[in-house]
């Protein structure tokens, strides 16, 4: 296993790029899609990515162990754990709609230490590392100062795969609505997440989420200055939370405070 930290880095960037590549040739261009289930859908090039990105890691790191979107997860037999979702926002690229990316979380001995998130059509890199800050394209980046609820642009996602999940999100929704500046709902989970921590949004919340949607996410969140919570403001477990709030410090509690899941 290769030993220097500065490595893992390299090596997030060069799985990033070359998904980035395969994303944006099929960008424009008629995708083969097929179903996983209600109103959930796979295109081809979510498992040729998915499959680079593997391959092109243990190139490095050959004993690595992964949880992926679409493979699932390998046996656990090693310190070193990537957490991958090859298109983070798959109906946003089935509909060519220009806001997807790909996530890469890295979990080191069980702690989540590495944390990388690519738009391949805007070319921004978004890079945490435990304890070092979070960037974009190598620029450190910071949560926004908005301190109040009233001027905050949030963000949030319906799942529409997994209808109790975004029927309870309906009331949250509709509770936040006229108390903040507005609300957006991109489509991809991840990139809101590296929005909120570079300060583009204020404040995202979504149920039903999984730990390829956030494990990079929560941590650039963490590392630019934010706070993350599960739906009742504890301590945010990415392989066993569900419901994720994320904003800067200055918001958090009156934005958990409006949002209810009895599903963490």
């Amino acid at each position: 296993m290769a030993s220097s930290v500065l490595s893992i880095k390299k090596v997030l960037k060069l799985a990033c790029n070359e998904a980035g590549e395969i994303i944006k040739k099929s960008f424009g261009s008629i995708k083969k899609i097929s179903s996983k289930g209600k109103n959930d859908w796979v295109t081809t090039q979510d498992k040729k990515v998915e499959k680079h990105i593997i391959d092109t890691i243990k190139k490095y790191y050959p004993d690595s162990s992964f949880i992926a979107e679409e493979s699932g997860a390998s046996p656990k037999s090693s310190r070193i754990q990537w957490i991958i979702d090859p298109i983070d926002g798959t109906n946003n690229f089935i509909h060519d709609y220009p806001f997807f990316c790909t996530s890469i979380g890295v979990q080191v001995d069980g702690e989540l230490n590495y944390g990388a998130i690519y738009d391949p059509l805007r070319k921004e890199f978004f890079y945490a590392e435990k304890g070092l800050g979070a960037f974009l394209n190598n620029k450190r980046i910071k949560t926004s100062q908005v301190d109040n609820l009233e001027e905050a642009l949030l963000c949030t996602g319906f799942i529409t795969s997994k209808k109790h999940y975004a029927k309870k999100n309906i009331d949250n929704f509709q509770k936040l609505l006229f108390k903040c500046r507005s609300i957006r709902r991109d489509g991809s989970a991840a990139l809101d997440l590296a929005y909120v921590a570079c300060g583009r949004l204020d404040g995202f919340w979504e149920l039903g989420l999984n730990s390829w949607d956030t494990a990079a996410g929560v941590l650039l969140v963490k590392e630019a200055g934010g706070v993350i919570g599960n739906s009742k403001g504890k301590t945010f477990d990415i392989l066993k939370n569900k419901s994720l709030i994320a904003s800067n410090k200055h918001i958090f509690n009156d934005l958990m405070s409006n949002v209810q899941s009895k599903i963490l």
